[in-house]
């Protein structure tokens, strides 16, 4: 273990797709643990995103408004990273596909900061074929080109590194070689644990293996379609390939015994849950009123319903009322479904502050893989309810006695039960809110960081058992070529 940590010896690094402007409750989690393996684990963190259309400036920004940084945890960025430093592939020669698109050519021009760093080249039907990454001063940085001929007939992506002058310097002829080396030149050689966040970067590092880097999946949501009745379509390639990953991580036992019973025994399934920092002075006796959700305002996660909801329950119970913190591509259409006593927040980074003062959270997503929201909304004696969803609000509400699950896309007992639960008498909802606040707190910052420690400790030992398998494998291959 490090010095004054009880996480296991190695450097920590997180790999994820990008970290939106508006980011949600994936990115949010991630940059929680990160700060938590930092600030209590004595452990520096570096954030490690791909997304080569990331806005370093706008990122930097909402990452800072939010607090959601500590020392010991950095972001970096592939594309800016290589901006400024070099990283050794493949030498650039005939039929690199490098051609960087001239000052005057038709494309697409995006800034940060006020700073030109990306020109971009679609085709007719505007799919992108070339994203050229500039520095700060102008000169080319990396051509990105989709649309390289091949010999097998569809076009072939090649990533071109350029010097200061712009003359080209390395190729890559796949994007997940450059996440391979980029991650290779990070870890230096040095014992890491790469923990990936995201299933589009999941995709490349089932398949990346490194003596004395453990690499970890964690899965923030789902798996499963909204029936319950198969994997979802972007999990498929994933979880065909979990034993690739030294271990696999999820919020709750319910989706781990799931997924255990799928895929058999091979793979390392630990369950570690979201920490939920507890609420000071919450004062369960205290009068509230009304109902919050507090979500992004996307299709996955039913936010009409919950307005629905609230209008019905308002025809028996004029009181009530609703206030919805968040923001998203479904805002306009929500706008128009607003009515009485609704009202629409948009995104508030101090949003959880309304969960101390509102009497009930609405949580009406289609699939859930913890519902920190709803851990949150207990932790501050805001009673939630929930449609009962994989996976998430079953295992932190125990119906009746600290919050109410309703059957999932059932408008009508959503409402039915907003109605109950305004109804009952203040010492029944204070009893219900005391018992909220002590379910949480068995999900405390030191609890779950100790879980942490003991499965990494669990896949670094998987690690070191495949390691030598890996080894005995290789002596026995390079012996059958000489036999």
């Amino acid at each position: 273990m490090t010095r004054g940590s009880i996480l296991p010896h190695g450097r920590q690094f997180v790999l994820t797709w990008g970290i939106p402007s508006e980011y949600g409750g994936l990115t949010a989690a991630l940059l929680q643990r990160s700060r938590l393996f930092a600030e209590r684990g004595g452990t520096p963190v570096h954030v490690l995103t791909c997304d080569d259309r990331d806005d370093r400036a706008a990122v930097a920004a909402e990452v800072e408004r939010r607090g959601a940084l500590s020392e010991g945890v950095g972001i970096t960025n592939l594309w800016d990273w290589l901006r400024e430093n070099d990283l050794r592939g493949r030498p650039v020669g005939a039929g690199s596909g490098f051609s960087p698109l001239s000052d005057d050519a038709d494309t697409r021009r995006e800034y940060s900061g006020g700073i030109l760093v990306r020109r971009i080249r679609t085709d007719a039907d505007g799919l992108v074929r070339q994203i050229d990454h500039l520095r700060d001063d102008g000169t080319l940085a990396v051509s990105d080109r989709r649309d390289v001929p091949h010999s097998s007939g569809r076009p072939r992506r090649v990533i071109v590194t350029c010097d200061a002058s712009g003359q080209p310097r390395a190729a890559w002829r796949w994007v997940r070689e450059l996440y391979a080396s980029w991650l290779d030149r990070l870890i230096a050689g040095e014992r890491s644990f790469v923990l990936v966040d995201s299933k589009a970067m999941a995709r490349f590092a089932a398949g990346y293996r490194r003596p004395g880097v453990v690499v970890v999946h964690v899965v923030h949501g789902s798996h499963l379609t909204d029936d319950g009745s198969a994997i979802r379509a972007s999990r498929a390639e994933v979880f065909s390939r979990l034993s690739a990953f030294d271990a696999v991580v999820f919020c709750t036992a319910r989706q781990a015994g799931d997924v255990r019973r799928q895929v058999g025994p091979a793979p390392l399934l630990a369950v570690v849950p979201h920490p939920v920092a507890p609420v000071d002075g919450v004062d369960t006796a205290r009068h509230r009123d009304g109902a919050v959700v507090l979500a992004r305002l996307e299709p996955i996660k039913r936010v009409e319903d919950a307005i629905d909801a609230v209008t019905r329950a308002r025809n028996v119970s004029p009181s009530l009322g609703l206030d919805v913190y968040g923001d998203g591509p479904a805002r306009p259409r929500l706008e128009g479904l607003v009515a009485d006593g609704i009202r629409l927040r948009g995104f508030d980074p101090a949003a959880r502050e309304a969960l101390s003062d509102a009497s009930f959270l609405l949580m009406t997503s289609r699939s859930e893989a913890f519902s920190l929201v709803v851990a949150e909304a207990m932790a501050a004696g805001c009673l939630p309810i929930a449609y009962d969803v994989p996976y998430g609000p079953r295992e932190l509400i125990a119906h009746g006695r600290t919050g109410w699950l309703v059957p999932a896309g059932d408008v009508q007992a959503l409402a039915d039960t907003l109605v109950q639960a305004a109804s009952l008498a203040p010492d029944e909802l204070s009893r219900m809110r005391r018992n909220a606040v002590d379910r949480t707190r068995s999900l405390d910052e030191a609890t779950v960081l100790t879980r942490w420690a003991v499965t990494l400790s669990r896949a670094a030992r998987r690690h070191r058992l495949r390691e030598a398998t890996w080894r005995f494998r290789e002596v026995l291959r390079r012996r059958l070529r000489i036999g």
